[in-house]
């Protein structure tokens, strides 16, 4: 019996005595010297003319403008596929028409594919095979669809599907002969 004593009392001491010396204090060999306080305002750049301030300057001096030149591919890319295409399916375009073609003088816009006007067009137009990256461009007397299954924007590229359309008189307005 009293062998059930003694075990758990060994125990507790041995814990006891672990905790009391690994919260002695531990004498240093040279004391740490304190740094500053809260009270003391840290000077970090007292040279004007340190090198990391110049880089640094001179880093967001010369970053490139990321949007104007994702702009400028996007637009190079649809000019170009709506020229190409126009030459397709018009070889008659006389060059200083399709020099006209910039992109100040051209609408465009990306379009989804869960656009009610979008959907129509599915609808009508079957062979069309929605992407991602969809545009609509508009022109004089054309109206231009074109995909992309990458960004157009990061790439020049070849679109996946173009498709132009003419705009012409309205079919449907009949207009009788003088009598």
């Amino acid at each position: 019996m009293i062998r059930f004593w003694i075990q758990p009392i060994v125990y507790l001491c041995m814990i006891f005595t672990g905790v009391l010396y690994s919260q002695a204090p531990v004498s240093p060999v040279s004391p740490i010297p304190k740094t500053s306080t809260i009270d003391e305002p840290v000077e970090v750049h007292k040279d004007a003319s340190a090198l990391d301030k110049e880089y640094y300057e001179y880093y967001f001096r010369t970053i490139p403008d990321v949007d104007s030149l994702e702009k400028a591919k996007l637009e190079y890319n649809l000019i170009r596929s709506f020229k190409l295409e126009l030459r397709k399916r018009e070889p008659e375009t006389s060059q200083s028409y399709l020099k006209g073609i910039k992109s100040s003088s051209v609408r465009y816009e990306r379009v989804k594919s869960d656009s009610i006007w979008m959907r129509g067009i599915r609808s009508q137009m079957q062979h069309i095979r929605f992407q991602e990256y969809m545009y609509i461009i508009i022109y004089d007397k054309y109206f231009c669809y074109i995909s992309y299954e990458i960004n157009p924007s990061r790439y020049v590229m070849e679109p996946f599907q173009v498709q132009l359309i003419f705009k012409k008189e309205n079919p449907f307005f009949i207009k009788l002969p003088d009598p």
